[in-house]
């Protein structure tokens, strides 16, 4: 198992396996997680509310898409989107799931369990958001 979590002092993006510690590149903060052996909660922040997506790069799939519809524009035949369709198709087909938390956003990779959690959530990310809202407004 891989998670990727924020620096507790910067926020700055860490990767760690559990059980092992982590210093920070920016700040020299070390951070470390328990160890596990299956998902059951937040290794970074204990929350037990977590939610699974795929674990793909976004920037990666609209740049198939643009560049799919822009060889459309330029060469005026519809096959690059449909190449650039299948493509992005296959790739979220064959890309594992990521269990991500609400609260820290922390990611959760490579571990058994990540099938069983709930997809995306929108009501209870918007009660993470303001309970994040509210403690920064104190």
């Amino acid at each position: 198992m891989k998670v990727e979590f924020g620096c507790p002092t910067c926020r700055r993006a860490l990767e760690t396996h559990p059980g092992r510690t982590v210093r920070c590149g920016r700040c020299g903060a070390e951070a470390s997680l328990p160890p596990a052996e299956r998902l059951e909660h937040c290794l970074a922040c204990r929350c037990t509310d977590l939610y699974r997506h795929r674990d793909f790069n976004q920037k990666l799939g609209l740049a198939i898409v643009v560049t799919g519809a822009v060889l459309w524009l330029l060469l005026g035949s519809f096959w690059p989107m449909v190449v650039a369709a299948a493509l992005d198709l296959l790739l979220y087909l064959t890309i594992p799931d990521v269990a991500i938390c609400y609260r820290c956003k922390a990611h959760h990779r490579d571990t058994e369990g990540i099938a069983e959690i709930p997809k995306f959530d929108l009501e209870r990310h918007e009660k993470y958001r303001v309970e994040k809202a509210r403690a920064e407004g104190d």
